[in-house]
């Protein structure tokens, strides 16, 4: 729901307050005309529900062909673009080989191709493959562009991703070392990563390992890398993915169920650091997730979560002579036969024709682990982000310099609300909810016309999310894309046909440059479908025009309620081009605001001096305050003072609002049981009544799931947001 440019009447503009747990609207593209647009698709023929079928995609600009692993064959599969026309909807691509690699290494046994990477400096594609042994070596493979044999070298165990870096000196690939077999029957074996310097006279391959830091275990923990309990990062740190610097210089490896990245010195082939990624606090406002499976509906809230982001996918982008980590945070458990580091809690109940079904949420099990912060009884840890991030790389490490927040669920709830949280083997309305929710897997970034772009794949309910980077503090929105059909049904097994796009796994940008359109492209490669999508990239679609504050990001989940506020004249910045989004919202601005709606009726001059003494008639919000007085609207804080700088609380925010609603002649009847709110007890005798309507109108709603804080303050953002979700409450009054 797009906002922008609409001005509604006054008495619908107070529209809806719901403190911290609001949804927030997905933003759009300014006109009807998409950024992406699919112009072609390719099947590999197979589908599979749990995936693994169409996984990674790789684009050679020289020949205009891409290379994908078909993992249910095991082989790669080679397509031409080169036919493609720009603008045309509907092209098919056809399959000109499909390679079998599994002979060309002698006496190799071979197990699983995982991973397909082009270097178009030399001219040659590299491809992972593992051994048929879960704890032996795997190996690079390197191909010409023909799928021919050049070469290979032994790489570490269980090569999961290949990559060259960007002057196609180095081939790395990042060894998982999973105990695939459990720890009590099974090895575990060390992660690493292993590095091929190509341009030596004989290529060697250097697998890196992680035994320097077995002595840096407990400071690794207490920076809040996590390991399991009993195990050295030499075997529990897990490569996942790696990104290159534009030097060639530095690789930076995702540790997915580390939560963390390591920095790696190509040139001394040296890990030089270890980092978390920190954590997400889903009990502020901005971090709202939908962790309940069972209410079947797309609800937003905040909780007593901390999200552990743990990223698969992962990207650089380097700008302003700064570079920045891209990061999609999936999330992912340990499960190896006899093992298991998660579990479930119950947060809450949901009742339903006299039923009663508890509310299980997937979390990690804190007693297994070793590097999780120090939280609150009833706070858990659960996997994944459902964001994306971007993390500035300092000499320190990383800082986290922006994450999406709430967007992709509050966004796909607006586009899929009866799919909401849908799985990749399933239709089901939150199917996903109490695990990880869209699941983003993989980023990249592209420049179309010179503006950066990233592009976010999320592998359950599907599609992309396009951001723009132009401000990498401040990522805005553009759209979300998702060329899959929930209205077909899955079959038994497999996919149908009609059934589109689904799952994204890997992704390739392609630059206009190096495009057989001359278009910008993006190839997306589904594994569950079976499919890679090939979108087209214009920018005939553009992201709204940017309000007048340098601290509102379009993509922010209170854009809309600040540019819904500052256009109909309810709220204005405070001055040098801020809003001061997550300012403290005072007395005095909240009945400004209720003042505005009102069309800010004068008062007589007689009305305007008593009797608070710190609220004089010619400020700002003098008329305001003795309007609000006179209307029963607002009380003092004593029998002479209004206080109107103080922090406005989550209580008397209730107060002001339920007086106004009296003053409005809405409907008062709601009134919800906050006993099964700890914290019930701390709410003033004047606000009692408040509490119970606005929370029972689900206008303010808890903190977490035990908590009100009815002291707590509320932020700009969230007065604004206010004014944009009142207006159906009243306007049904």
């Amino acid at each position: 729901m797009n906002h922008r440019g609409t001005k509604r009447g006054a008495a619908l503009l107070l529209a809806g307050l719901l403190s911290v747990g609001l949804v927030p609207s997905a933003l759009a593209a300014q006109d009807d005309t998409p950024a992406l647009e699919k112009i072609a698709g390719y099947s590999t023929g197979y589908s599979d529900q749990e995936g693994g079928v169409a996984e990674i995609v790789a684009y050679s600009q020289d020949n205009q062909k891409f290379y994908l692993v078909n993992g249910r064959e095991q082989k790669l599969d080679i397509v031409s673009l080169a036919g493609l026309t720009a603008g045309e909807e509907g092209q098919s691509l056809t399959l000109e080989q499909r390679l079998d690699v599994s002979q060309m290494i002698p006496g190799f046994a071979f197990g699983d191709l995982t991973s397909v990477a082009v270097d178009p400096v030399h001219d040659r594609v590299a491809v992972a493959v593992q051994a048929e042994d879960y704890a032996a070596k795997g190996a690079i493979l390197l191909l010409n562009y023909d799928g021919e044999y050049l070469a290979h070298y032994p790489a570490g165990v269980q090569p999961d991703n290949v990559t060259f870096s960007p002057d196609g000196r180095y081939v790395l690939s990042a060894n998982e070392g999973e105990p695939r077999q459990g720890y009590e029957n099974g090895t575990d074996p060390q992660g690493s990563v292993t590095i091929v310097d190509l341009a030596a006279e004989t290529p060697a391959p250097n697998t890196v390992t992680f035994e320097a830091f077995d002595a840096q275990r407990e400071a690794l923990t207490q920076a809040n890398v996590i390991l399991k309990q009993g195990r050295n990062p030499s075997t529990d740190l897990e490569p996942e993915y790696i990104a290159v610097d534009g030097d060639s210089a530095t690789a930076y490896v995702a540790l997915q169920e580390a939560n963390s990245i390591a920095v790696l010195d190509l040139a001394s082939g040296q890990f030089t650091g270890v980092h978390s990624l920190g954590f997400k606090d889903h009990s502020q406002p901005g971090n709202e997730l939908d962790a309940n499976k069972e209410d079947k509906q797309a609800k937003l809230q905040n909780e007593a979560f901390m999200g552990v982001y743990m990223p698969d996918g992962i990207a650089l982008y380097e700008a302003g002579g700064k570079t920045f980590l891209l990061t999609a945070n999936e999330g992912d458990a340990s499960e190896w036969e006899e093992y298991a580091n998660i579990t479930t809690v119950v947060t809450g109940t949901v009742e339903e024709d006299g039923e009663t079904t508890d509310v299980e949420v997937e979390v990690l099990d804190k007693t297994k682990l070793d590097g999780l912060p120090a939280v609150e009884e009833g706070t858990h840890f659960t996997l994944g982000g459902r964001s994306f991030s971007l993390y500035e790389v300092t000499q320190d490490g990383l800082t986290q310099v922006f994450d999406s927040g709430s967007d992709f669920e509050s966004i796909t709830a607006q586009a899929y609300p009866d799919h909401f949280n849908a799985s990749n083997k399933n239709n089901k309305l939150d199917s996903r909810s109490d695990a990880k929710g869209p699941e983003p897997e993989s980023v990249t970034v592209n420049l179309v016309e010179g503006k950066p772009y990233a592009y976010v794949g999320l592998e359950r309910i599907g599609g992309v999310m396009v951001y723009d980077l132009s401000d990498p503090a401040h990522p805005a929105f553009v759209e979300y894309v998702n060329t899959r059909d929930f209205s077909v049904d899955f079959p038994e097994a497999g996919t149908d046909p009609a059934q589109g796009d689904v799952s994204v796994e890997g992704m390739c940008a392609v630059p206009a440059s190096a495009s057989p359109t001359g278009q910008a492209l993006l190839l997306t490669a589904n594994e569950v479908s079976g499919t890679v999508a090939v979108f087209q990239h214009s920018q005939q679609a553009e992201a709204p025009a940017e309000l007048p504050f340098t601290d509102v990001a379009q993509g922010a989940w209170y854009y809309d309620a600040v540019a819904y506020a500052y256009e109909n004249g309810l709220m204005a910045g405070m001055g040098n081009d801020l809003f001061v989004p997550n300012g403290t919202t005072t007395r005095a601005q909240l009945v400004t605001i209720l003042h505005r709606l009102e069309g800010a009726p004068a008062l007589p001059d007689t009305a305007l001096d008593y009797p608070f003494s710190d609220v004089a008639a010619d400020s700002w919000y003098g008329q305001a305050v003795y309007w609000a007085r006179e209307k029963g609207i607002v009380k003092g804080v004593s029998d002479t003072a209004f206080g109107p700088d103080q922090a406005l609380t989550r209580e008397q925010m209730a107060a002001m609002l339920h007086r106004y609603a009296q003053y409005k002649q809405a409907d008062l009847s709601a009134s919800a049981d906050l006993s099964g709110y700890t914290d019930a007890g701390q709410i003033a005798n004047y606000a009692q009544a408040a509490m119970a309507w606005t929370n029972g109108t689900g206008l303010i709603t808890g903190t977490s799931a035990t908590t009100l804080s009815p002291k707590g303050t509320a932020t700009r953002a969230q007065a604004a947001t206010i004014l944009l979700r009142m207006s159906d409450l009243f306007a049904q009054a």
